[in-house]
């Protein structure tokens, strides 16, 4: 394997969903900086479209692969459904990544398409399955030993001893967390004397106010955040979870896990109608361990009959919100609109038409979308167990809402729905907030500063680098 030791600039390497949006959007924030910037993927699954700016760490095995035999979309399919008999989970992750794949094809980047020189791929060799590596990662396929052992701690620990790294940052815990501390773990094991690199350890959404209930997780989270250097979340709720699992770092500049936002760019998008001129509400469709996409169909079959002129657009829509807002569409309930695939423009625009935003669940960070529904002018009415109160002025400019109480979500769902004064002025004050909290002309310096304090950099009062 080559060597990078000649590269003398400040070496990051994330541990993160490579086919995520979110992880795209947040190494495109850094592409302005002059950071040599490797991403380790952590599993099969292609990676984002927009992912740029990278070296991309793909394992792959040693061994080249048998000739592929063309065959029929029958015998594919019959193949398939006998992998799905056979293994489950590998079935799974193959129709998982033919999806990403499909969505990656078919999104439309508001940049140019990835070249070579921004995106380069190194394939790291696989000889074999090292027992060591065969370890719960709180990943769904974490049963399927050939992904385990290819993409598992083993691998990236090779990873981290080529590319020697000034800075690891995972983003997530349960999946990528749990990863570099099994890496770490197994490379203390095999050289007690090894120095493990600074390690920054970023919470999305519910992997700390959530699982940190679950007594397993919780053993592991405070694993890591007892094991990091450093910490970062989007909200200073988490900030507290994290001191209290065992961080004992320093505190890092709260920032949303979507990096910023080209407000002016947004606009353009939005329909300069106001707000209480527009008819469409929409609706986030997540049904898991935290969506409640559920209830929120409940609360707009009970105001059907005022909703008869409105369209509702669901995204993120889980299985059986899918078959019950269609249920309700086929009825003549509710006119729905299920969005399966779209491009971040796309859903902006749907945003930028919305009357009204509509969210519930158990258990969530800021919510990027909340704060696209801000951007956008749609009244966001989100429960109070995500970290919207941080950005909100409640009653003014959001709900907050507990998921468990029904009425008082229908209560503030009707009253966004007919106060035409609430939304209109919410809408402007929501546009100030985000410009003033996430525009990219704030968030581009604040991240700067984030990192050199990650990395080690002393800075001086005015934020300017010491040399």
């Amino acid at each position: 394997m080559s060597s990078f030791q000649e590269v003398k600039r400040p070496r990051i390497l994330f541990v993160a969903m490579h086919h995520s949006v979110h992880t795209a959007r947040w190494i495109e924030s850094l592409r302005e900086f002059d950071f040599d910037l490797h991403l380790y993927a952590v599993d099969p699954t292609p990676a984002h479209a927009n992912i740029r700016g990278v070296t991309l760490h793909v394992p792959t095995p040693m061994y080249p692969a048998p000739p592929k035999q063309e065959l029929s979309r029958r015998q594919r399919v019959a193949r398939l459904f006998r992998q799905a008999v056979a293994n489950p989970n590998e079935a799974f992750r193959v129709i998982r990544a033919k999806v990403a794949d499909t969505v990656a094809r078919h999104s439309r980047s508001p940049s140019p398409p990835p070249s070579t020189e921004d995106k380069r791929v190194r394939e790291v060799p696989f000889t074999g399955i090292d027992p060591m590596a065969m370890v719960r990662l709180g990943r769904s396929d974490e049963s399927n030993e050939a992904i385990m052992a290819l993409h598992g701690p083993d691998m990236l620990a090779r990873v981290i001893a080529e590319v020697q790294p000034d800075l690891i940052h995972s983003l997530e815990f349960q999946h990528n967390a749990y990863l570099v501390l099994a890496a770490r773990d197994l490379m203390h094991a095999r050289s007690p004397s090894c120095s493990f690199p600074r390690w920054l350890a970023t919470n999305w959404g519910s992997d700390i106010y959530h699982f940190g209930r679950d007594e397993a997780h919780a053993r592991q989270i405070r694993r890591v955040c007892e094991a990091i250097d450093l910490y970062s979340c989007e909200c200073r709720r988490d900030l507290a979870l994290g001191r209290s699992f065992g961080y004992r770092g320093p505190e890092l500049p709260v920032l949303a896990n979507s990096g910023g936002i080209d407000v002016d760019a947004a606009q353009r998008l939005r329909d300069q109608a106001p707000p209480s001129q527009r008819k469409l509400i929409m609706v986030k469709g997540y049904d898991h361990f935290a969506g409640r996409a559920m209830v929120s169909l409940a609360v707009l079959e009970r105001f059907a009959d005022r909703l008869k002129d409105y369209e509702i657009v669901m995204f993120s829509v889980g299985a059986r919100p899918r078959a019950r807002a269609l249920e309700l569409k086929a009825a003549g309930v509710l006119n729905i609109r299920v969005i399966d695939i779209a491009t971040h423009d796309e859903i902006l625009e749907c945003f930028g038409r919305a009357r009204a935003y509509l969210a519930i669940s158990i258990s969530d960070g800021i919510s990027t979308s909340v704060l696209e529904a801000m951007l956008m002018g749609a009244f966001p009415i989100q429960t109070n167990t995500s970290c919207c109160e941080e950005w909100f002025v409640q009653g003014e400019t959001g709900f907050a809402v507990a998921p468990d109480d029904f009425e008082v979500i229908c209560a503030q769902f009707e009253r966004a729905l007919t106060d035409d004064t609430l939304v209109d002025k919410a809408a402007i004050r929501n546009l100030e907030i985000i410009r003033s909290r996430l525009d990219q002309s704030v968030m581009t310096p604040a991240i700067r500063d984030f990192y050199r304090q990650a990395l080690g950099v002393p800075l001086r009062r005015d934020g300017s680098e010491t040399r």
